[in-house]
């Protein structure tokens, strides 16, 4: 990804349609970057924020991985900065790697529910050998069965930061409306209650209007 150091300010170089960043890292002075927008969305999509990369500002190379993307709130796909992280090859990397389910359809068509608990997995790894995502498959599950960050296949290397026992993706059984059932019988009885009631409240009436007379 080529870049070209920024002095403009923010808003003149995404006026020009250009992305504003900053590089920074171990012994190299933070550096206001700006990259051309087609080029940032290039790389982002083929690299994300678990994969290094080279970046070339002038003529200086260097290797990064997006540390992080601001969007606009109001509009997700629209970028405002973005910051990339410059790495030695000792440096550890973390980053939420994206969890991808496989398998899921097959599952669904024998009725049951797919439920991912996680999009991503937090993960410790050494740098220049992130991955775009971790496949998850389902598809040998059964109801009432679940896979679990244990179960994760990891490339070596890769230490995965949440509980081993935490839950990835559960498969389970629709839930079926409890149907009511209804008493007739008891139905009856309060019916047969109700006009005895009725009965005795008007005798009571009667008796009261009799006194006043």
């Amino acid at each position: 990804m080529k870049v070209e150091q920024r002095t403009e300010k923010l808003k003149d170089v995404r006026s020009a349609k250009q992305v504003p960043g900053i590089l920074y890292g171990k012994g190299i002075e933070p550096t206001p970057l700006k990259a051309d927008f087609k080029e940032f969305v290039a790389a982002y999509n083929e690299y994300g924020q678990s994969m290094t990369f080279e970046l070339s500002v002038g003529k200086k190379k260097h290797q990064v991985y997006f540390k992080e993307i601001q969007t606009d709130p109001l509009r997700p796909n629209h970028v405002l900065h973005f910051d990339v992280q410059k790495i030695s090859a000792d440096d550890t990397i973390t980053a939420d790697i994206p969890i991808e389910i496989l398998g899921r359809d097959d599952v669904e068509k024998r009725g049951l529910i797919v439920e991912q608990i996680f999009d991503t997995i937090e993960t410790d790894f050494p740098a220049g050998s992130g991955i775009s995502s971790v496949e998850v498959d389902v598809s040998g599950l059964e109801g009432n069965e679940s896979l679990t960050v244990n179960d994760l296949e990891l490339p070596e290397g890769f230490k995965p930061l949440a509980d081993e026992n935490e839950t990835i993706v559960s498969i389970s059984f629709p839930q079926e409306e409890e149907e009511v059932e209804v008493d007739e019988e008891a139905d009856e009885e309060l019916e047969v209650e109700a006009i005895k009631q009725k009965g005795e409240d008007e005798e009571d009436e009667d008796a009261s209007e009799e006194d006043d007379e």
